[in-house]
């Protein structure tokens, strides 16, 4: 079996630092090579390959994780200002809702809510008329019996009422200046509303003694 020489294959030649001359005279003394030495200089060769291809896809790869790297850094910053207009948006929308809510409550309780009710008050009808120029209402004057009983106090009418419900009003009206006695069932009020009229007092009922 003859073995392959390395002068003739090109492959197989020993690439080390000899020069020309060194080379072929060892070639022309008659050295042959060994299977082991090629298969040697062959995967030296495949792996000297094989590290560039590798060190080139390496590169290759690491220039493209970068690029990728990138562009999320620069979405995610040009995202925060707008995540911040968002979260300052929803703050001002929480705080315009909290603003309103606490608003709309005072303002119920205030015109909507009595703090005091089924308030008696006894005493003489003086004066009801109808009053109002969108909003018409009844209202109405009386001398307090408490105020009669306190001989400090001059005569005066001390009571002044309002009477939303116009069949009540007229009632009330009936007894005005007759002398008859009357209690007043009433409820007050923190604010006025025009349509149920210019005092805070309120009459819902009305019984004659």
């Amino acid at each position: 079996m003859k073995w392959i020489n390395d002068h003739d294959d090109y492959f197989l030649r020993d690439f080390n630092n000899r020069k020309d001359g060194e080379d072929t005279a060892g070639k022309s003394d008659g050295e042959s090579v060994t299977p082991g030495s090629a298969s040697d200089g062959k995967a030296e060769q495949t792996q000297g390959a094989g590290s560039q291809g590798s060190a080139s896809q390496e590169f290759s790869f690491t220039g493209g994780s970068d690029s990728d790297n990138t562009m999320p850094e620069a979405a995610a910053a040009q995202e925060t200002p707008m995540k911040k207009r968002s979260r300052a948006r929803r703050r001002l929308v929480w705080f315009a809702l909290i603003v309103a809510a606490v608003l709309f409550v005072a303002f119920y309780i205030r015109y909507f809510v009595p703090y005091t009710s089924d308030t008696l008050t006894t005493g003489y009808v003086t004066l009801v008329e109808k009053r109002g120029i969108f909003f018409k209402t009844f209202e109405g004057e009386m001398i307090s019996e408490s105020h009669l009983n306190d001989t400090s106090k001059v005569y005066s009418r001390d009571f002044y009422f309002s009477i939303p419900n116009d069949s009540l009003g007229r009632l009330i009206q009936s007894y005005q200046g007759t002398g008859q006695k009357v209690t007043l069932t009433t409820q007050k009020y923190y604010g006025t509303l025009p349509w149920r009229g210019s005092q805070k007092t309120v009459v819902t009922g009305v019984s004659v003694k």
